[in-house]
């Protein structure tokens, strides 16, 4: 009966970051802003998960998170393939030996998927609008910047109360 139990609780505990994460996403408040940009708690959320996951759980997460977020804001640019390419790449990465985890390294992780993550945004922006490609690029560079930054900050906040709920 307690692995049943223990089963049931990590769901719970997954649905309700997952909850709080989008809630964070929608909701702007002044001590979370860095020159207009928001930390990516999705892509902390997904970071998090997914380096002791299998490539199928990391895609699986990746494709559900990405149409959430899609459904949240608009399906222009989708969501899907920057999660998908970023729960692909973070997909099992302490399985090696000379790998150890810790909050630095989970840190260092979001900071470089978040700017892979802001790559493919601007990639769909350039081939799919009319918007000057320079106008795109000028603001892609202040954004994945300062996203890279701000959520690789705010990372803590996701990392611990997941990684101790769920994986222990």
């Amino acid at each position: 009966m307690k692995v049943w139990q223990n089963f049931w609780w990590q769901r719970l505990i997954i649905i309700v970051s997952i909850a709080a994460c989008c809630i964070l996403l929608m909701v702007r408040i002044s001590g979370l802003e860095l020159l207009g940009v928001t930390p990516n708690w999705l892509l902390i959320w997904l970071v998090t998960w997914s380096v002791r996951r299998n490539i199928w759980q990391s895609a699986i997460a990746s494709i559900c998170l990405g149409l959430i977020w899609d459904s949240l804001t608009g399906v222009f640019p989708s969501h899907v393939l920057g999660l998908l390419v970023v729960g692909i790449f973070t997909s099992n990465v302490y399985s090696k030996e000379y790998i150890k985890e810790d909050l630095i390294s989970i840190m260092l992780i979001v900071f470089g998927m978040a700017i892979i993550n802001e790559t493919i945004t601007a990639l769909q922006y350039s081939i799919q609008t009319q918007v000057p490609l320079t106008d795109i690029w000028l603001n892609y560079q202040k954004n994945s910047l300062t996203s890279a930054i701000i959520s690789s900050l705010w990372t803590p906040l996701v990392y611990y109360p997941l990684n101790y709920l769920v994986n222990k």
